[in-house]
């Protein structure tokens, strides 16, 4: 997939369009579902990549960051101070890890995209007493030490924290409203939970381009852009416990927290209607 040959250029979609995102949205919805339904202690991120593709191309649909500018697999997956672009590996991923799984497909001519964070294992909606690991093997759920129940408990507020940020931008989004109310939603509850807001990954307009305008900031910002029906674009919050500094790793795609703080993500595709908003990528 190119980059846009017209980044500035923002489209307003019609109602033949606009459905075609939704479909796209949706597919995208139900397969992040199912990266996170298998982020199980033990499987490595590489199979989880696998689910992934098999499920997109199943549904006669295509992963969209895949050769995307060189990116080598059709799942974005993201662990711990791993902020975004993470690379699928052989790593098992252990119980109390965050990874973030950013899911993207290319379906009748336009893209999908969403992403959300889940803790490895963590069962705290689920009264069982216990669990199974993806292979069907019976797992703990009670902490072995003090100290990995407060690793656990961290983590959980900043999905917590993360998530909030999103929907109180979503909140913000509106005919008439104004770009930069976006990005102040997500720093407010930043502030609120003592978290910084990364500043250097953005949101995006979305259509059969992959990356296109608008370009949504996650931090206070001047952008007085109005937002108009017909306006699709992402909001995807990257939240750390520590500072808001980060760099690429030597495989020019994964994004870390510079202090090795914990990081999570919540995205969701949106459409300005007439009277509001409408997150495409709801389940």
């Amino acid at each position: 997939m190119p980059f846009s040959n017209f980044p500035e250029q923002i489209l307003i979609h019609d109602d033949a369009s606009a459905a075609k995102m939704r479909n796209a949205a949706q597919l995208a919805r139900r397969v992040l579902d199912l990266a996170c339904a298998h982020a199980r202690p033990g499987i490595t991120t590489d199979e989880v990549d696998t689910v992934v593709h098999q499920a997109i191309i199943a549904n006669h649909a295509y992963p969209s960051p895949l050769n995307y500018v060189g990116f080598p697999k059709s799942l974005c997956s993201s662990v711990n101070e791993v902020i975004c672009h993470g690379i699928p590996d052989g790593r098992p991923l252990q119980f109390g890890d965050a990874v973030s799984f950013d899911v993207s497909c290319y379906l009748d001519g336009v893209h999908g995209d969403n992403c959300a964070t889940v803790i490895v294992g963590d069962q705290q909606e689920k009264d069982t007493g216990g669990g199974v690991d993806w292979r069907g093997v019976p797992y703990k759920m009670d902490f072995d030490s003090n100290e990995e129940k407060q690793q656990v408990e961290a983590a959980r507020r900043l999905v917590h924290a993360t998530r909030e940020s999103l929907y109180a931008a979503i909140d913000k989004c509106r005919p008439g409203g104004c770009l930069s109310e976006i990005g102040g939603a997500i720093h407010d509850v930043a502030d609120e939970y003592g978290y910084s807001t990364i500043e250097k990954y953005r949101g995006h307009g979305i259509s059969d381009e992959f990356h296109c305008a608008p370009f949504v900031k996650h931090y206070r910002n001047d952008d007085t852009l109005m937002l108009v029906p017909g306006m699709i674009f992402t909001i995807e919050p990257m939240i750390t416990e520590g500072t808001s500094e980060c760099y690429e790793w030597s495989d020019e795609w994964t994004v870390v927290t510079k202090d090795g703080s914990l990081s999570a993500q919540f995205e969701h595709t949106v459409l300005i209607t007439k009277n509001g908003v409408e997150i495409l990528t709801l389940p």
